[in-house]
């Protein structure tokens, strides 16, 4: 029995992931950057039931420093808290919206586009966009490894 409706591989997922940054192209929103973040952190899971694809490698995901911080974000999105990763990457996400925030041209008129902004556990800044751009390289570069 498959519960999948409609993606049956991890590069179908990945598809996904990437029409999800599609929509984080058009317009930032939380509701579209947690669908990535839950996406991009979930090709694990996926992975680990392909078989032409070595255990290790897919372990090794868990150690590239983008899918961390998506990991910690998706898992904080699920479940409310950041309670059951170990050593974490990223200490705060915080949103906000209004005049000079976000892009130009980006989001309705007179509220603008909302802008994310992500604090690592070591101070420093990045922006929602930013990990948005690197956790697809790191699945890019992946798949493209792996003939997926």
């Amino acid at each position: 029995m498959t519960l999948t409706y409609g993606l049956k591989t991890p590069r179908d997922l990945f598809e996904k992931l990437k029409r999800d940054a599609a929509l984080l192209d058009e317009e930032v929103t939380s509701d579209r950057f947690f669908n990535f973040v839950v996406t991009g952190y979930s090709l694990i899971d996926w992975l680990k039931h392909e078989r032409s694809v070595p255990a290790v490698d897919v372990g090794a995901m868990h150690k590239n420093r983008w899918i961390k911080i998506c990991g910690d974000l998706a898992t904080a999105s699920k479940h409310f808290i950041l309670t059951t990763r170990k050593n974490p990457m990223t200490s705060e996400a915080t949103s906000s919206r209004g005049y000079g925030v976000g892009r130009y041209g980006k989001g309705g008129w007179g509220t603008g586009e909302e802008a994310i902004e992500i604090e690592l556990v070591d101070g420093s800044h990045i922006s929602g966009l930013d990990l948005v751009q690197n956790v697809i390289q790191a699945w890019e570069t992946f798949f493209q490894s792996h003939a997926l």
